[in-house]
């Protein structure tokens, strides 16, 4: 078998193993922070324009460890007297050789209900950008009887058309969401004989704010489940805020480890950290996953809340 046949093979095994933990769609530890990644239906879910980026350096230590870019930006607006939202998200995830980039455009209808309540119906539409580099594949030129041998690994690259769908249900107190992405599994191809295909993923998640009497702390548990109905990831996370201000808090991550959170608001610009502390193998080549977030807000229409209950953005 030739050599580029066999670098192209593994480096595929490598993708489909990265998907079936759900790591095609990047790990996100601050997950209430990127919602509108997982789910279109969370745009404009407040009434601010809502300017967010977000980076991650994964599996510090290993070779070619993954480092993820996340960028969106989303707002609500009215047209004919319904409630919509719009945003727009960025997405680059470069994995050893690998490289993906997304760019998608999102869209949420808003049906309004009582207290403030509204259920959201959410769709995505992507353009994505695969890239294998072989640039990065150190052979001695003398392993080739012709530099130019078919045989040595040129790389390839290839463009596809994704989509996803959400649906949420948000109050001042609480939300809860369910999405679908990739939707018609879009396949790509990196040569003329070597092709794949990305895998649908389900999405779960859910929080609330829990005010405490007489006192300036909140507690706001959360959870995200992702699944490929395959293998199923759980992140539970307990959190709790102080005078609207500072944040702290840890998730536990099923058959994966812990992650320990910090958050800080000043106004309208908020900024998290996280540090994942696994406890599978992969914690005997790595020290440690790291994530730095940092989100602004601009007020669109200033409103009221009533009591110590106040906007789910929080979360």
């Amino acid at each position: 078998m030739k050599l580029k046949t066999i670098i192209l093979f593994l480096s595929l095994i490598f993708l489909c193993a990265l998907s079936a933990y759900g790591q095609w769609d990047a790990q996100v530890s601050q997950y209430w922070r990127a919602k509108t990644y997982y789910n279109p239906s969370f745009v404009g879910e407040t009434n601010n324009i809502d300017i967010s980026a977000m980076h991650r350096m994964q599996w510090i230590g290993t070779t070619n460890a993954p480092k993820t870019t996340i960028a969106s930006a989303h707002m609500p607006f009215n047209f004919l007297d319904k409630k919509h939202g719009a945003g727009i998200h960025f997405f680059n995830e470069k994995i050893g050789l690998f490289s993906n980039t997304n760019i998608s455009l999102q869209y949420a209808y808003k049906f309004d209900f009582k207290n403030g309540k509204t259920l959201n119906i959410g769709l995505q539409g992507s353009s994505m950008s695969i890239d294998f580099d072989a640039a990065g594949i150190h052979i001695p030129d003398s392993d080739y009887h012709d530099k130019n041998d078919p045989a040595k690994p040129t790389g390839g690259e290839d463009k596809t058309i994704d989509m996803g769908l959400g649906i949420s249900w948000i109050t001042p107190w609480y939300y809860a969401g369910f999405s679908v992405t990739h939707l018609w599994e879009p396949k790509y191809e990196l040569d003329d004989t070597h092709r794949s295909f990305i895998g649908r993923a389900y999405y779960l998640t859910g929080g609330c704010n829990i005010p405490i009497n007489n006192s300036l702390f909140e507690m706001q548990p959360s959870f995200l489940v992702k699944s490929d109905a395959i293998v199923t990831q759980i992140d539970v996370t307990a959190r709790a805020e102080y005078n609207n201000l500072f944040s702290g808090g840890v998730t536990w991550r099923k058959d994966d480890g812990f992650v320990f959170l910090l958050g800080l608001k000043l106004k309208n610009i908020e900024a998290g950290y996280s540090f994942d502390l696994s406890t599978s193998e992969i914690a005997k080549a790595s020290s440690g996953s790291h994530e730095f977030s940092v989100r602004y807000c601009i007020p669109i229409v200033k409103k009221k809340v009533d009591g110590r209950h106040k906007s789910i953005r929080v979360l």
